[in-house]
């Protein structure tokens, strides 16, 4: 059947639909939204750092015709850029207008780059139209949005095809700008499903905290309640712990318990706590007409959110700083007994779904009144009590037993968004392999730079994503492993040299020892590149330049058996970077775990404290425990002065064996040889 066309118009919104959990789709649109607005002022300033970028380089490098004129443009792109960062991180803006603040600087872009284009007149400007297609689409989470500016660079497009100069490599900027659109949208739809599950289950996972926090909260004192129940008869021994209990596990300003007075013509409180309220202070009474009494009439529950608002409520029936109250009726069956009255410094401090659990508190109390007159039915309903405690612990591992699930889901959601990641990337990687063959037949150096920075973008992707697949893998204990003899130091020696490119103009002196009488290990050759390459990096990225790195070795030797035997080999990687303060030591080895500023992710992968993703020392301890054996760091401190430096110790047994267990080997005893 053919589909309508308001089905073909919402097929985009469907597409990026997702499972909500049961969350309300605004308070899912104002997650993303204040998410979006946290970083925009990051995305402001470099955007107009680059614009600043441009203005020199058309200036002194490019000086193209009307170079005066882009560059003018370009810095005054630079002052709304940094002007609207500076506005942003006051946070007076509101987060609805997030998405037209992001195409006010897409807008700025892409008319740079128009403008730049109809002064030269070049066809190989429109390539930069293909570059900022794949960017709209992962700036933005709106399809409105992106579907916007891709009509948009649609147009810039013809515009250029009418008004530029006959040229034959009209063909290839065309195919280029499309597939750019193509795998664009891909990216888009990809990212927006994962960025959109991602706020989901966060929403999710703190409110079943809280729910979790409140129902253990209501758990621990409906136990402790219990616990006096049974312990204590005495009405005057019991009434005033339970209310000291009461008020400091649900951190109120009065607990009061209030049972009719002997003439019947009021109620006071057998038992008070509170702030200033000690065993002197005289009982709180009330008459049947305040709020108290109200309840003992009606034998409802009465819950007031602000208490100077209601026309029942009498000053001397509640503190100075009562705000609001819960007043919950004390009875069992028909019988009313009194009335436990519950006072808060904050206005609505009492939801009204969590009335029935506080009612059940409230019943645990009028029990406690009826045991110290009849211990012997007490009994009877502990038991009952015991079994509402073992469905509430059932309730409890049910919930957290949901919390398992849900991080098993956010792995192979995490997974599934890697692989699904790698098709446009695969489609990307395809057309720019042939865009650099037509570049360099013709040798077309403009065009040639072009195509070089999309193949480093799509490298330094496919490494981002073999990354996440990594912890996943590692995470879900999926990882294949195909052991066979290595030589370990001429293993570094390979991963060194295959990486001297990356932190080349460094000035960075990196060796390897020569280990000498080092065995081989029985280990997996493409994990322990990963293992050492992460490694490496790490040591690269916070080494100051002209600093020295080294990577040693040595044999471990048990003293367990008596025999002496080399049962492992430890390897050193050190340098002379800025150290790792003693409280991060452990915490360095957990996924996305920064030891700088975040916002820091985007600069280069080896440049000096250059931010990352935050997930290569995870691998390399997930890969490095695979192998039954261990890694930890040493480091004297953090000092970006004196830089004490950093040791990473990695432990692998020689052997993988079924028995093979890294708590065999005492790090402490290690031998050299």
């Amino acid at each position: 059947m053919k589909p309508s066309s308001g089905s073909k118009r919402h097929y985009l919104s469907d597409l990026l639909s997702l499972d909500s959990y049961g969350v309300p789709d605004d308070q899912v649109r104002t997650a993303i939204n204040q998410s979006l607005m946290s970083y925009l002022p990051f995305m402001y300033g470099v955007v107009g750092f680059f614009f600043v970028v441009y203005a020199v380089l058309q200036l002194l490098v490019l000086q193209e015709p009307q170079a005066e004129l882009m560059a003018l443009v370009a810095l005054g792109s630079a002052g709304l850029m940094f002007g609207g960062a500076a506005v942003l991180r006051r946070g007076a803006l509101p987060d609805m207008w997030v998405e037209p603040l992001t195409a006010f600087g897409a807008a700025l872009v892409l008319a740079n780059i128009v403008l730049r284009a109809q002064i030269t007149m070049a066809p190989n400007q429109v390539a930069n139209l293909a570059l900022f297609l794949f960017a709209v689409a992962i700036i933005f989470v709106s399809p409105f949005w992106y579907g916007l500016f891709s009509l948009l660079t649609l147009g810039v497009l013809l515009l250029a095809i009418y008004t530029f100069p006959p040229s034959a490599d009209w063909p290839y900027f065309v195919v280029v700008t499309l597939a750019a659109m193509a795998t664009g949208l891909l990216a888009h739809v990809v990212r927006v499903r994962a960025y959109r599950h991602t706020v989901i289950l966060r929403i999710v996972e703190h409110d079943q905290r809280q729910a979790l926090q409140m129902l253990t909260l209501q758990l621990h004192t409906a136990v402790a309640v219990g616990q006096r129940i049974t312990s204590i008869l005495e009405q005057e021994a019991l009434m005033p712990q339970v209310a000291a209990l009461i008020r400091q596990q649900y951190q109120v300003c009065y607990v009061g318990l209030f049972l009719p007075d002997v003439a019947g013509e009021g109620l006071t409180a057998v038992a008070q706590s509170g702030v200033n309220i000690d065993a002197n202070t005289l009982p709180m009474q009330t008459g049947r007409n305040g709020l108290v009494g109200w309840v003992m009439q009606h034998g409802r529950a009465l819950r007031v959110d602000n208490v100077l608002q209601d026309n029942r409520f009498k000053p001397d029936e509640a503190t100075q700083r009562t705000q609001s109250q819960l007043l919950l009726p004390l009875k069992i069956g028909d019988q009313l007994w009194g009335v436990l009255d519950l006072q808060s410094n904050r206005s609505a401090a009492f939801a009204e779904e969590e009335i029935p659990a506080y009612q059940l508190l409230a019943d645990q109390v009028v029990i406690a009144l009826e045991n110290a007159r009849l211990y012997g039915e007490v009994k009877q309903f502990n038991q009952e009590l015991e079994q509402k405690v073992a469905e509430r612990t059932q309730a409890l591992q049910a919930a957290y037993a949901r919390l398992e699930r849900l991080d098993k889901t956010k792995a192979d959601f995490i997974t599934i968004a890697s692989h699904e990641l790698r098709t446009p990337l695969t489609i990307v990687n395809f057309n720019n392999q042939m865009i650099l063959e037509e570049a360099r037949g013709e040798q077309n150096g403009e065009y040639l730079k072009w195509a070089e920075g999309i193949h480093r973008g799509v490298q330094r992707m496919e490494e981002v994503v073999e990354n996440i697949l990594d912890v996943a893998k590692i995470d879900s204990r999926a990882l294949d492993l195909f052991m066979s003899p290595l030589n370990m130091r001429f293993l570094v020696q390979q991963v060194v040299r295959r990486l001297e490119r990356e932190w080349a103009g460094r000035q960075l002196v990196i060796t390897v020892a020569d280990m000498p009488g080092l065995p081989d290990v029985e280990a997996d050759a493409e994990a322990m590149e990963k293992l050492f390459t992460h490694l490496l990096m790490n040591a690269v990225k916070y080494t100051p330049d002209g600093g020295f790195i080294r990577v040693d070795g040595r044999t471990y030797k048990s003293s367990g058996n008596g025999s002496g035997e080399v049962t492992g080999v430890e390897i050193i990687v050190s340098d002379t970077g800025i150290g790792i303060a003693p409280e991060v030591q452990e915490l360095v080895f957990e996924k996305f775990f920064q030891t700088g500023k975040v916002n820091q992710h985007s600069s280069g992968k080896t440049s000096f404290k250059g931010g990352g993703s935050g997930i290569g020392l995870a691998i390399a301890r997930g890969i490095v425990e695979a192998h039954n054996g261990r890694i930890w760091v040493e480091s004297a401190g953090y000092d970006e002065t004196e830089c004490p430096g950093s040791a990473f110790h990695v432990f692998l047994p020689l052997r993988q064996t079924s028995m093979t267990n890294n708590n065999d080997f005492p790090l402490q005893e290690a031998q050299t040889e």
